[in-house]
């Protein structure tokens, strides 16, 4: 019997992993990019833990448990195990216990780091809306939504963020499923429960029902934002296009074959870090100095601020000399959104 990977995930984040504005993944056809080496320098020290938890599901909890599989967490994400043994063809593994081809997996991605937002390139935490990571993309969703199986090196942008409603569609369908695996003697306070008893009610017309169901899974998504998660990596057992975490033969109908991929799924999913204005204050004189273009936030190296990247607009009063100021980058910690714009304030 061996363990044999299902799929590994990676997960990247620029903030960590660029050098000043030098990019460990370029998001900007202009953007300088980390050589090689400097790309496996900038990973020595990565971890994930820093920013990320990863939490499977109830329902994935318990396939795990009933399917004989392991979750191992990495420096840059984690890998799910599956207990199987060599079929008749030679290096050919199959489950010792099959998973039904309808399996979901799913688990959280929860923000950790309290600065998350700060430095992070994501959707306000205010609106209802959260992203996805799947081989199966929702019917609803338009036409450009990505699935995690094709190739665009993983930018988490909004071709992984759903629409409002998917959103909430996601977290009823996750809610019920765990409903359903692990029942508790809280059931009543459940939300498929409170969900059922306001369709039940006769009552209320159908749109009074759609806007209360609705009120209550945006009531969860919130809930769910103040926790930290962002989003849910979903795969399915089999996914759209053949997009699948296992092969199957089918060749006799009665007696379907399920063997593990001869060439591993292997997913990055990489963050993009946030671009602010950074704006200058003199503790001294009360002189305000805003940049006239947004830069990249990187917890490492370091961005020359030079007299040429502020203008008129940005300074306060009109007259201030840059040239008698110096520049340090901002931390994350002092970032205020205004308006549409982000800036990063620094007192100097």
């Amino acid at each position: 019997m061996f363990y044999k990977a299902l799929f590994n995930i990676n997960i990247h984040h620029g903030y960590f992993l660029d050098s000043g504005d030098q990019k460990f993944l370029p998001i900007d056809e202009d953007d300088e990019e980390l050589s090689d080496i400097e790309k496996e320098k900038a990973l020595i020290p990565y971890s994930i833990n820093e920013y990320l938890k990863i939490i499977p599901s109830k329902t994935t909890q318990d396939l795990c448990k009933n399917h004989r599989m392991l979750l191992r967490p990495h420096k840059q994400g984690f890998r799910l195990l599956i207990e199987t043994e060599e079929g008749e063809e030679e290096g050919r593994y199959s489950p010792i216990i099959p998973l039904d081809d309808t399996a979901v997996l799913t688990f959280e991605i929860c923000a950790t780091d309290a600065y998350f937002n700060n430095y992070t390139d994501i959707v306000d935490i205010s609106k209802n809306r959260m992203y996805l990571f799947s081989n199966t993309v929702p019917e609803d969703q338009i036409s450009a939504f990505e699935n995690i199986f094709d190739e665009n090196g993983g930018v988490v942008d909004k071709r992984f963020l759903l629409k409002a409603q998917a959103t909430r569609d996601l977290l009823r369908d996750i809610a019920a499923e765990d409903d359903f695996t692990q029942p508790t003697v809280a059931d009543q306070f459940s939300i498929p429960h409170i969900i059922d008893l306001i369709e039940a009610d006769e009552e209320l017309t159908d749109e009074q029902k759609t806007n209360q169901v609705k009120k209550v899974l945006n009531a969860l998504i919130q809930e769910k934002k103040k926790q930290g998660i962002i989003g849910y990596l979903r795969l399915s057992a089999k996914g759209d296009d053949d997009n699948h975490l296992l092969e199957y033969d089918e060749t006799d109908p009665d007696d379907i074959q399920q063997y593990t991929l001869e060439i591993l799924p292997e997913f990055t999913l990489s963050f993009i870090n946030k671009k602010t204005f950074w704006r200058y204050i003199s503790t001294s004189d009360n002189a305000i100095l805003t940049t006239n273009s947004t830069k990249w936030s990187a917890r490492n190296g370091f961005i020359e601020i030079k007299t040429d990247d502020f203008d008129a607009d940005g300074l306060e009063p009109e007259d201030t000399d840059p040239e008698n100021y110096s520049f340090p980058n901002p931390t994350v910690a002092t970032v205020k959104k205004e308006d549409d714009d982000y800036y990063s304030e620094i007192f100097i």
